[in-house]
């Protein structure tokens, strides 16, 4: 945005330049006279360019030519009007713009490193109360050690503290994920391609993997 602001300012300037010399490097607004500090001034564009440029960062000097004449003094108040409020008005505003945007930016970027943070200790503290809950080792809760998790009061405790969650929820949230024992069993034969004795699995048991209930957590909380 700084480099349009930039053009900007060429232009305006490089515009006003072609008018003032027009105007007072050739005389039209002095009558046809033209003073030599007018025209070492004024004299061609790219004195007026210069001038102007002068005239615009607070030297009002070159401005004395003119300043003598109605005319002249509308052109010298314009021109400070277009250049002194409106062009430093903008610039102001994009600089500003680009601050803002660069602090939020920074902002979101801690923010994003923050819950990033918070999800490592969630997945560090509830990784270690599912592994104290499976007994067997297999990666799954399942329904038996799930309700049994959340009638211990300091299990329930931790489990609530870790997911910012409260117990209805967090009984939503396995009722949603946990896979019936049967159709896991099937699937793991099925992938590992060997077969496997499906007899003594509860048909109404469920196993929630806590690796997947994990990750749905991520945002929540």
């Amino acid at each position: 945005a700084m480099q349009w602001v930039m053009v900007l300012t060429f232009l305006t300037l490089y515009a006003c330049a072609v008018v003032f010399t027009n105007l007072v490097g050739k005389g039209l607004v002095t009558k046809g006279e033209v003073s030599p500090l007018a025209h070492a001034y004024f004299g061609s564009v790219p004195k007026s360019l210069f001038s102007l440029f002068k005239l615009m960062n607070g030297d009002t000097a070159v401005a004395e030519p003119i300043t003598r004449y109605a005319t002249g003094q509308l052109m010298f108040a314009g021109f400070m009007v277009v250049a002194n409020w409106a062009i430093l008005a903008i610039l102001t505003s994009v600089v500003s713009d680009n601050m803002i945007s660069s602090s939020q930016k920074a902002n979101e970027e801690d923010d994003r490193k923050q819950r990033d943070e918070m999800y490592v200790q969630r997945v560090r503290r509830l990784k270690a109360l599912f592994h104290e809950i499976d007994k067997d080792g297999s990666g799954c809760i399942s329904t038996g050690e799930w309700h049994s998790m959340l009638q211990d009061r300091s299990l329930r405790r931790e489990l609530i503290d870790a997911t910012g969650l409260c117990e209805d929820i967090l009984n939503d949230y396995f009722e949603c994920l946990a896979r019936d024992a049967r159709q896991r069993r099937q699937a793991q034969v099925l992938q590992e391609g060997r077969v496997k004795a499906l007899a003594g699995c509860k048909e109404l048991e469920k196993l929630l993997e806590y690796d997947t209930f994990i990750d749905y957590l991520k945002y929540e909380g």
